[in-house]
């Protein structure tokens, strides 16, 4: 289990379409169960939302989110993993009347792991699964991280 938080500080205020000149907060809790080469995790969290002004209005509030994975190690260097993740909508009836986005987020990402000897390669491709004109229909991710390790001594 682990507890994180994180701090989006805005230093130089209203920066229009990049930054909402405010501050907001989180808060994520994780629970993992391993097995021998599965893995369940559940993630909850809850971002506060300063708002903005623009592009649209939006409202100062509390963002729950949830996310359920599970990890399929396929080799000793590669994992698999498929996640569910839901998400209630920032968008209120005073700023839209759009049900696409008033309505709550839910997606699922399915993707793979690879760890070389410095580094890790990921892959994912994510689907959403509901209302198709609130978020993208398909979205990819890509990563690499350098990864240091210690010499044994």
């Amino acid at each position: 289990m682990s507890v994180e938080t994180a701090v989006k500080a805005a230093f130089r205020g209203e920066r229009a379409l990049l930054s909402t000149g405010h501050s907001d907060y989180g808060l994520q809790a994780s629970v993992r169960r391993l097995g021998e080469r599965n893995a369940l995790h559940m993630d909850f969290s809850a971002v506060y939302y300063s708002g903005q002004e623009m592009p649209s209005e939006e409202d100062q509030q509390v963002i729950p989110t949830l996310v359920i994975g599970w990890e399929r190690q396929m080799s000793a260097r590669t994992n698999m993993n498929l996640q569910g993740y839901a998400s209630k909508s920032v968008y209120r009836s005073a700023q839209t009347d759009l049900d696409e986005l008033l309505s709550d987020k839910f997606q699922m990402s399915l993707g793979v792991r690879h760890r070389f000897d410095c580094c890790v390669a990921s892959f994912a491709i994510t689907e959403n699964l509901q209302n198709l004109n609130n978020t993208p229909d398909i979205g990819f991710q890509m990563g690499f991280a350098w990864v240091p390790r210690l010499k044994p001594q």
